[in-house]
């Protein structure tokens, strides 16, 4: 009798243990199969909508940055370079959107900072900031500037004589502020 107890028990119990962490489980397995869903589309799909005097003119910012001449300050030898590409370039390494290459991605692009954006770019997601966090939007703050624009760069990155330029968070927002700006309060 005790064996059908202990076994029973057992059960039990592993029934318990699966109940409790299968749905952790799955929504882990979701996050990841959603985060995964996310792919880079490139500046060219954040163009249109971002280009307006009602935008901000965040496209026309954007292109006068040293961002959008990231590549090219690289220079010939470092454009092969790996350890400079995933600052230097948008997504890479990483899920490109179907008919996407590496040679359009050129550039520390929007997405570098906002996250891919296969799935908030279309308006309908866009117009809900809420919508859009949920499917895969950044908000690009003093961490998310630091993965590139850290001390601890590869010597190669700057040459074994010269040291990574001191990055101030506050300054460099200022050179890239880009914003879409308030609509005017209704006349009364």
């Amino acid at each position: 009798m005790r064996i059908v107890s202990y076994a029973m028990l057992t059960i039990l119990l592993a029934f318990i243990a699966v109940s409790l962490i299968a749905p952790s489980f799955t929504s882990a397995q979701e996050a990841k199969k959603e985060e995964a869903a996310f792919k880079y589309v490139g500046v060219t799909l954040c163009k249109p909508c971002h280009q307006t005097e009602a935008q901000g003119k965040i496209h026309a910012t954007w292109e006068a940055s040293a961002h959008a001449k990231a590549f090219e300050k690289l220079g010939a030898v470092n454009q092969a370079n790996e350890k400079c590409l995933g600052c230097h370039t948008t997504g890479h390494g990483k899920a490109l959107a179907a008919g996407k290459t590496a040679a359009q991605m050129q550039g520390v692009q929007c997405e570098a900072c906002h996250g891919p954006g296969s799935e908030y770019k279309a308006m309908a997601v866009m117009k809900v900031k809420a919508d859009a966090l949920k499917k895969g939007l950044v908000e690009a703050n003093e961490k998310v500037c630091a993965g590139c624009h850290a001390a601890d760069l590869p010597k190669d990155c700057w040459g074994a004589a010269t040291a990574a330029p001191k990055f101030e968070f506050a300054a460099a927002l200022k050179k890239i502020e880009h914003h879409i700006p308030k609509a005017p309060a209704p006349a009364k």
